[in-house]
């Protein structure tokens, strides 16, 4: 059975996917998610790949467990970042002189941009600075400072 990405538009055979592990587990992890965030997601992952060449399947599993692990906010919230993301940014792939993306720090600026609206629009208060908020560590050794500062509390 022959498929083609949406995204990059290459075409190849589903087996070839499924012999591959990370391919396997990309497949599996697209197939876990609702389908008007799969969609977004996997056009997102393309924002990655190089210019003259493919995403490979290990990257590209890589890439969406990280995406995925930015959603702290409603499924609904996340599609509405991720899809104003990828706007966006085919509109800067357009314009010419595109570079693929090196981390997920646009999608970030996005979410919290939708956050912050849909906060507004439900009326909810702004954050004060008596509560700092919730930083996401950016790195293993970040996450394991955070964890033992919640182990010491």
């Amino acid at each position: 059975m022959q498929i083609t990405c949406p995204t990059c538009h290459a075409s190849f055979p589903l087996e070839a996917a499924l012999k591959d592990d990370a391919g396997r587990e990309l497949i599996a992890l697209f197939a876990g998610q609702r389908p008007e965030l799969a969609l977004p997601l996997m056009h997102y992952l393309g924002f990655f790949r190089p210019a003259k060449q493919q995403l490979g399947w290990g990257r590209a599993l890589r890439l969406a467990r990280e995406t995925v692990a930015l959603m702290s906010c409603p499924v609904d919230l996340f599609i509405t970042g991720l899809e104003e993301a990828n706007r966006a940014l085919d509109d800067k792939r357009a314009a010419g002189g595109w570079k693929p993306l090196g981390n997920h720090n646009y999608l970030r600026r996005c979410l919290e941009g939708a956050q912050a609206r849909a906060g507004a629009a439900v009326g909810m208060p702004a954050a004060t600075d008596a509560m700092p908020a919730a930083r996401t560590p950016r790195s293993q050794a970040g996450a394991a400072l955070v964890s033992l500062e919640g182990l010491k509390r």
